[in-house]
This record gives C-alpha cells, sequence and structure tokens, in this order.
C-alpha cells in the first residue's frame, strides 16, 4: 500500500515537472530577459537600489522568483530563475542597457556630449524655477493639493503608485511631487511613451524631405506582396494590417520581440498580412520598432543613426536626461525603452504644446503636430499618429477633447492640452482603475481658472 502511494506521489510529481517544463520554462528566458535589463537601466541610468528596484518593479510572479547579479565593474546584471536560462544586459553610456542574446556581436555603444543647462536661464530653457510671478488665474492651493491626490498618504508606493506629478502651464513649472526615493533628478521609464518619441523623429525626417506620409514599399522584403502597399501614415496610425501578436501573459511576437531578439524590427517585419493597410486599427509596439528601423535605414551610417534622436530632438529642446535604449544590433526599441527626468518627459510635452516649435527653432513641421492628434481612421477616436486622443472625450469624461498624450505601461503619462496651455506628466506604477486619470486630471483643471 504504502509502495503504492509512493509511485503515485512519484507519478503525479513527474507529471507536475512535465507541465512547468513545457507551459513555464519556454517563459524563462522572457522573464530573465525583463528583470536583467530593468535591473541594469534602473541601477546605472535611474541610480537606484537593487531592493527597490526588485519590491517594485520585479515584485510579482513570475518576475518575483527571478534572482540578479548586479556586476559594478562590468555594469552589467545577470538575472534567471532557479539557475535556469540566465539572461545578461550591459549598460553601454547612452544607449543605456542593451539586452545581450548569447555572444554580443555588435558590441553597441554611444558616448553623447550634453549640453550645459543654465544656471540662470529660466525652465524650461534653464534649471531657474524662479519666475516672476504665478499667473493670477491659477489656484496653488488647489493645485498642490490636486498634485497631492495622486500621491498615498505616505509617498509610497502601497496604493495608487505615483512616483511623480509634474504640472507646467503657460510654459512654467507650477508644481511637481516626487515619492519617497525620487527626485527631480530621477530618470523614469517611459515604456511605450517612447512610441510618440519614435514618431517625432521620423517627424523630423519629414521636415528635412526624407519620407512623407503617403510612402510606401517601406522595406525591401515588403516589394513582392500586400505588404508593399502599407503607407508611412498607415504605420504610424497602427493601421498597418500586419499580423502582430500585442500579448504580454504569453509567449508572444511582442515578448519575443522585446526580450528574445538582437534586432528588434525582425519578427514584426516578417509578419503577413491581416487586413487591408489603413482599414483596421491595432495597437503594435511591432510597427513602432519598424519604424525605428526606417529611421536607421533612411540615415544610413550607424553611428549618426544612434546620435541622431540627440543631435535632432533631445539636445535641441534640453532633454539632457534622456536616454533611449537599443537592442544588441543597434536599432532603437522606439516602441518600449526610453528613460528621461519627469521634467524632461514635460518639456516634450512642451514641443508639441508649442506646435513643434522650441524658442524659434522649428522641430518638427506643425502639420506634423496635427496629424499627431488627429484621429486614425479605424481607431474610434483613441488614437492619433503614435499618440493617444481624448477626440469627441472617449477617454476623459471631464477633460477637453483637445487632450492628447504620449502613454505608457503601469500609468506613463504625458498630458497636453492645447486649450488650457497645460502640459501633465504623470510616472507611477499603476493605472485606471487603480489610478483614475479622469479625476486627477480634473482636479488639476479645476485649480487654473480659465
Amino acid at each position: 500500500m504504502i509502495k503504492k502511494s509512493l509511485l503515485i506521489l512519484l507519478l503525479l510529481l513527474i507529471a507536475v515537472g512535465i507541465y512547468i517544463y513545457f507551459v513555464f520554462f519556454p517563459q524563462f528566458p522572457v522573464a530573465n530577459g525583463y528583470a536583467a535589463k530593468k535591473m541594469c537601466s534602473c541601477t546605472f541610468i535611474s541610480e537606484r537600489s537593487q531592493e527597490s528596484i526588485q519590491s517594485e518593479d520585479l515584485g510579482m510572479s513570475p518576475l518575483s522568483f527571478t534572482k540578479t547579479k548586479i556586476n559594478q565593474v562590468s555594469k552589467s546584471v545577470t538575472s534567471s530563475i532557479f539557475g535556469l536560462s540566465p539572461r545578461t544586459a550591459v549598460y553601454r553610456n547612452d544607449v543605456g542597457c542593451i539586452l545581450i542574446d548569447g555572444v554580443d556581436d555588435y558590441s553597441t555603444d554611444l558616448s553623447i556630449k550634453r549640453s550645459a543647462i543654465s544656471p540662470v536661464s529660466k525652465w524650461p530653457q534653464g534649471s531657474n524655477l524662479q519666475y516672476d510671478s504665478i499667473p493670477p488665474e491659477v489656484n496653488m492651493t488647489k493645485l498642490n493639493a490636486a498634485v497631492a491626490s495622486a500621491f498615498d498618504k505616505s509617498l509610497g508606493m502601497d496604493s495608487v503608485k505615483t512616483r511623480a506629478v509634474v504640472v507646467v502651464y503657460k510654459n512654467q513649472l507650477l508644481a511637481e511631487k516626487y515619492a519617497n526615493g525620487y527626485t527631480a533628478d530621477t530618470e523614469l521609464l517611459g515604456w511605450s511613451m517612447a512610441k510618440s518619441i519614435t514618431s517625432t523623429l521620423v517627424g523630423i525626417l519629414a521636415k528635412d524631405g526624407k519620407v512623407k506620409l503617403k510612402d510606401t514599399n517601406l522595406f525591401e522584403s515588403w516589394t513582392n506582396d500586400d505588404r508593399s502597399q502599407i503607407s508611412l501614415k498607415d504605420m504610424l496610425q497602427m493601421q498597418s494590417g500586419l499580423a502582430f501578436q500585442e500579448e504580454y501573459a504569453e509567449l508572444s511576437d511582442a515578448t519575443k520581440m522585446l526580450f528574445m531578439s538582437e534586432d528588434v524590427s525582425v519578427i514584426p517585419r516578417i509578419q503577413s498580412s491581416s487586413h487591408k493597410p489603413g482599414e483596421h486599427w491595432a495597437y503594435s509596439s511591432g510597427t513602432s520598432n519598424l519604424l525605428s528601423k526606417l529611421i536607421q535605414n533612411k540615415i544610413g551610417d550607424r553611428e549618426d543613426y544612434l546620435r541622431f534622436p540627440y543631435d535632432t530632438l533631445f539636445n535641441r529642446i534640453g532633454m539632457h536626461s534622456a536616454v533611449m535604449e537599443t537592442d544588441e544590433s543597434g536599432v532603437f526599441i522606439g516602441s518600449s525603452f526610453m528613460y528621461a527626468t519627469p521634467r524632461d518627459w514635460a518639456k516634450f510635452g512642451l514641443l508639441y504644446l508649442n506646435n513643434g516649435n522650441w524658442y524659434g527653432d522649428q522641430i518638427i513641421d506643425e502639420e506634423w503636430v496635427e496629424f499627431a492628434r488627429t484621429p486614425a481612421k479605424d481607431g474610434g477616436g483613441i488614437y492619433g499618429g503614435h499618440f493617444w486622443l481624448n477626440h469627441d472625450k472617449s477617454a476623459y469624461d471631464d477633460v477637453p477633447a483637445d487632450l492628447y498624450s504620449c502613454n505608457g505601461f503601469q500609468g506613463q503619462y504625458v498630458f497636453i492640452i492645447p486649450s488650457r496651455d497645460l502640459v501633465v506628466v504623470r510616472m507611477g506604477l499603476a493605472e485606471d482603475p487603480i489610478f483614475n486619470i479622469n479625476d486627477f486630471l480634473k482636479g488639476i483643471l479645476r485649480s487654473i481658472d480659465s
């Protein structure tokens, strides 16, 4: 009887082991890759503690099972689950942390000379926050209360999980607040807010006459099939029709692209068409990384491409903290991986609030800004040219319909409200319904008597 019970137990253990092997083991490289990259970037870019990163960013299953080792000498991080499928990410200066797939075949690296920030000039052109006066229509007591409402009482991360809020009105930084452990100098991951940066880089190429929205035949491998009809406009409005699986709870096109690929453009580029271009809206991080590859193809020179975001955008508007990360091959991961301080994210919002003009420097054409906030044909009023919309108040009932925004996973936002001359940045670890965006913005708007 005992032998029979032991046999049954053994068979059950074998069955469980087989189940774990076939269901969970294939996801270990993704989980370990995510953990290694996140720990590396938050350590060497954001300069946060390992304990903070592990508890806040890697605290959920299965990431909580990862064990990470930080090598301060090589500036690398290795992560594994039970010692299986270890992955390593390496810090490479101004391209951030690169997730290595096997052997590093490319040695991608970049060091950019950052322009000095004037301590005398008023923000956003300098670092001086002492303005001559507060606009009389602003009730600072109400504004500070609205900002504080985005944080829990202890300024910890246990409830609404807000890390930072910045409010800019008429180009003045009027209010900001940070959770414990975070400051105005902490560079934070924007996740999919990077998509709006990628769109802007395409807009810079468009201003220089190197691309047009109507362009087709975007990649050489697309010239002999239906994909040849996909336009740049279709791509920017997420209406390419490509069959890309945007799923993160399982092994998918998106997770393999971000955490198991040397070149993030390959997986989306080989997808077939599932719909006619311009007729079906489907959110796709793969599309954004195809745009990154397209930018690389248009620029040509590897060094010039890596410098492109810094030379043409970040340094020109004073986003001196910005770090846009690449894959191993040197393609910017334009869908997901860019770090900047909340104030610098706000500067990006101001660029759009001011119709692409930065104190006399026209970075992108006004027509490009208008395109960014124009609803996609099949997008239901919620999406434009790589920006989210509130068209017909489709997203937020108590917020002006002209709001458009950069949105990122776990509640990263740059809200741009032209009718109220307002930019609001919120960085955190929670989104609707845990963090009520409509109520948050409503409180800020009510503090400004328009």
